[in-house]
């Protein structure tokens, strides 16, 4: 009898159509985990008996609980569904307008058009949009980051845009799906396909509870998934794997090298490490009368991030001190011409908790640490009503 290898296992999943049972076998999509895993673990109920003999009834077995995480390169198109579920939300269609009028002032770094309304449109601050049909052609084809908006004027953060002083007609805009935070609850079955020994556990009822997204110096864009559920069982022989020919991606990796991410109205280039961590504390609940939770429970989204950067001046104390409102765009696009695929996560407002240097007499150059304070954005009009968007140009 051979023995389970750590690597020769397939994770796969599908959301649920009713909480708590085991959608069909098709469908089904690859988790690409880096490490990770779900186990079912149950509550003790020990025996409170006075023996006379001097020892212990054996304990029982109490409620079941399910829990885990998964981590996993960000990649396009591979976590779309889960960034979604952490959110509650639904991914919006994508917008595209044609027939524009437009002027680009190049130093200004603005989008002007003679009609319309950049807001009425649905076009919002923090969004990704591409620029079509300029005769000017170093204007097109552009992942470029919308920095303000009003009715007529859209703003964006690259600062090498081409001048068109005279509008050029017949300009098309496209913006990339993107989801913000909602109230909609998902839930999926999870199947970890032992193939060495043929067999499979199937996780039932389960909620992404956290998501936490990790930049480090020479390392990939991860996301960690924490997971909370209702039940867990065993298929073997015919009946594993449950989920057959489940779809992986096939896009690369997203690195932190390339991630362009910018705080307040500057490009970050002296940052040492990031992570911003989307928490729903999931959570089942002990009732009597039944060995699993009814349902795995979400509360108040709370957004929680922290970087460390090298430190130049004091424009970062300077920050915290006046309990400045500033935004966080990270931006993540693959190695390819232009346009190119990207995702991106964008949070409208949020203040720093903290920034504290590192002690002095330390090799090497001194860093601060720095805190955020996240919420939700309610300022309404060009603004998104959300902590954090997501953003990708994943069909």
């Amino acid at each position: 009898m051979g023995y389970q290898s750590g690597r020769n296992i397939l994770v796969a999943y599908k959301e649920e159509t009713t909480y708590g049972e085991l959608p069909s076998a098709s469908g089904g999509k690859v988790f690409r985990p880096n490490t990770g895993g779900l186990n079912l673990t149950k509550g003790t109920i020990q025996s409170n008996e006075n023996r006379r003999d001097g020892m212990t009834t054996r304990a029982r077995h109490g409620q079941r609980n399910l829990a885990g995480s998964y981590s996993g390169d960000l990649s396009l198109g591979s976590y779309d569904d889960l960034i979604a579920a952490v959110f509650r939300g639904t991914f919006d269609a994508p917008l595209a307008l044609t027939g524009l009028s437009l002027t680009v002032d190049d130093l200004a770094r603005t989008f002007t058009r003679s009609s319309g309304s950049w807001i009425s449109d649905g076009v919002k601050v923090g969004d990704i949009v591409r620029f079509g049909s300029f005769v000017t052609a170093a204007n097109n084809n552009r992942n470029l980051r919308v920095t303000n908006v009003t009715a007529t004027v859209l703003t964006v953060a690259e600062d090498d845009l081409a001048d068109v002083a005279v509008a050029e007609t017949g300009i098309t805009m496209s913006r990339p799906k993107k989801v913000i935070q909602g109230l909609t609850p998902r839930s999926f079955a999870f199947e970890e396909y032992e193939a060495d020994i043929d067999g499979s556990e199937v996780a039932l009822g389960v909620r992404v509870g956290s998501m936490q997204i990790q930049l480090q110096p020479n390392g990939m864009a991860v996301l960690t998934f924490n997971f909370a559920g209702q039940n867990s069982d065993v298929l073997e022989g015919a009946d594993s794997p449950h989920f057959t020919n489940p779809v992986a991606t096939t896009s690369i990796g997203l690195t932190a090298v390339e991630a362009v991410i910018r705080l307040g109205d500057e490009d970050l280039v002296d940052l040492t490490a990031l992570d911003i961590t989307v928490d729903l504390r999931a959570a089942g609940t002990e009732v009597v009368a039944r060995t699993t939770t009814p349902d795995v429970f979400t509360n108040n989204a709370t957004v929680e991030g922290n970087m460390t950067a090298l430190r130049k001046d004091f424009s970062r104390v300077k920050n915290f001190l006046a309990e400045d409102v500033l935004s966080l765009h990270l931006l993540f696009a693959e190695n390819e011409s232009e346009p190119k695929d990207f995702a991106a996560f964008y949070i409208g407002n949020l203040t720093l908790a903290s920034a504290s240097k590192s002690e002095l007499g330390a090799d090497g150059p001194r860093t601060q640490t720095i805190g955020l304070n996240i919420g939700k954005d309610e300022r309404g009009g060009a603004f998104d009503p959300t902590m954090i968007k997501f953003q990708t140009s994943a069909v």
